[in-house]
């Protein structure tokens, strides 16, 4: 059996992998635009404050690592067409054939329609490549003002590596406070207020109208225009779905993709940040364009070509990040979303700490649960805190994944020893917060 992937990336690079897992003899071939397989994203802004030091270093293997595991490689080649009668992929070096065919075409960085966005000086943030284009700018001219646009995860994680090289950072987010997608307003106020410590500053509810120089000179922000010699680009991305959709392939906001990984072809699978998958709260379709869920699915889709019948569960897209000297987690609906859809909730919230008050270190924590009203089952949570917040979202995550309910989570077992955590978790607390409500 020859398997074709397009794509070399997180979901594509540990498709190849998992299937060399299941099966020792099928042909494998990685078709990839980049010269390199798998890196890690998540890891570019570190690369940009220096906390690590190379691009090169978060490469995840070598590409001989993949040769040794008989694993053809295409790389710096481009797949242009999907022939589907013929089962053939037509790349500018040539026509592969495939009997099983993958599309891990990830996304790609959206370029709002912002005059002078094409001017020097302006970045996106999302590619090796752009890594060593923002180094490269940033010895060279020195730059001491930024603006980012958007504070989504990759601007504000772009926007402390900027802060730790000592550039002077203005934040500018359309939406009305920083990581919409994934908090409230009354848990972004708490990341702000300690992005703000640091001196980033932020407008909200306003958008970029300009670019002015290039290099860049000045940012033109509603009427105001203000001084930059740097711009960051992190509107957000856009599933790669082109050659899906030109091979006749049902698309929407992503590839659409059954429980398998299956397109509307069943010979094709569609994985990673392309695939449209099932939200979990709403049952409507979703993307899922993180690491872990990249992982989940070219697992999924390795193991059905395998003879599997493995299934992808709905997501709750379950996210963590750091900034400065917080911890942020989340997962799921948030209270503003379900009250834009029209889905009752009770909220649980409590700020404490992370170890017991007479144990000296310990740090604020806040954790805010939602609970939809009708089942009063667990359908997100937000925790900012300055400690161990990993943990507690990934068990969070997990009961809600289960169908845990507010009694669940309130009555829940947990951990305790003084230097560690204390005999009330914030977690539970949070929970018998919202079981009062429930019994009004």
């Amino acid at each position: 059996m020859r398997i074709v992937v397009i794509g070399s990336g997180t979901a594509g690079s540990n498709f190849a992998l998992f299937m060399r897992k299941l099966d020792r003899k099928a042909e494998i071939i990685v078709i990839g635009k980049e010269d390199t397989m798998q890196y890690s994203p998540c890891a570019l802004p570190h690369v940009i404050s220096g906390t690590i030091e190379k691009p090169e270093d978060v490469i995840v293997f070598p590409n001989e690592f993949y040769e040794k595991q008989r694993i053809k490689m295409m790389l710096g080649t481009e797949a242009k067409k999907i022939d589907r009668e013929r089962k053939v992929v037509i790349t500018d070096k040539g026509e592969v054939s495939y009997d099983k065919l993958v599309i891990a075409t990830g996304s790609k960085a959206f370029i709002p329609p912002i005059k002078g966005v094409s001017n020097e000086g302006v970045f996106t943030l999302k590619s090796l490549d752009d890594v060593r284009r923002i180094k490269e700018y940033i010895e060279k001219r020195e730059p001491q003002k930024a603006v980012v646009i958007g504070a989504g995860l990759i601007g504000l994680e772009g926007a402390e590596a900027f802060a730790k090289l000592g550039i002077e950072v203005l934040v500018v987010e359309l939406l009305e406070h920083l990581l919409p997608t994934m908090l409230d307003r009354d848990m972004a106020r708490i990341v702000q207020e300690e992005m703000e410590k640091h001196g980033i500053k932020f407008k909200f509810g306003i958008g970029v109208n300009e670019i002015i120089g290039s290099p860049v000179e000045k940012v033109k922000i509603g009427n105001e225009e203000v001084e930059a010699d740097l711009v960051l680009v992190a509107t957000g991305v856009r599933a790669n779905v082109d050659l899906a959709r030109d091979a006749g392939l049902d698309v929407n906001r992503g590839i659409i993709v059954n429980e398998h990984m299956q397109t509307s072809d069943p010979d094709i699978y569609a994985i990673g940040d392309c695939a449209e998958v099932i939200d979990a709260v709403t049952g409507e379709r979703t993307l899922s364009q993180l690491g872990t869920s990249a992982v989940r699915m070219a697992k999924i889709a390795a193991e059905h070509i395998a003879g599997k019948n493995s299934i992808f569960r709905p997501v709750f897209n379950t996210a963590i990040t750091e900034l400065f000297n917080l911890e942020i987690g989340t997962f799921g609906m948030t209270e503003e979303r379900a009250k834009k859809l029209g889905i009752d909730v009770v909220v649980g919230k409590f700020k404490g700490s992370t170890k017991p008050e007479y144990y000296p270190g310990g740090k604020p924590i806040t954790v805010k649960l939602i609970f939809r009203k009708e089942d009063k089952k667990l359908i997100g949570a937000q925790i900012v805190g300055g400690e161990r917040v990993w943990g507690r979202i990934m068990t969070l995550s997990a009961l809600a994944q289960k169908g845990a309910t507010v009694e669940d989570v309130a009555y829940l077992e947990t951990a305790y020893a003084p230097p560690i955590s204390p005999t009330i978790d914030p977690i539970t607390v949070a929970a018998e917060m919202a079981m009062r409500k429930f019994k009004l």
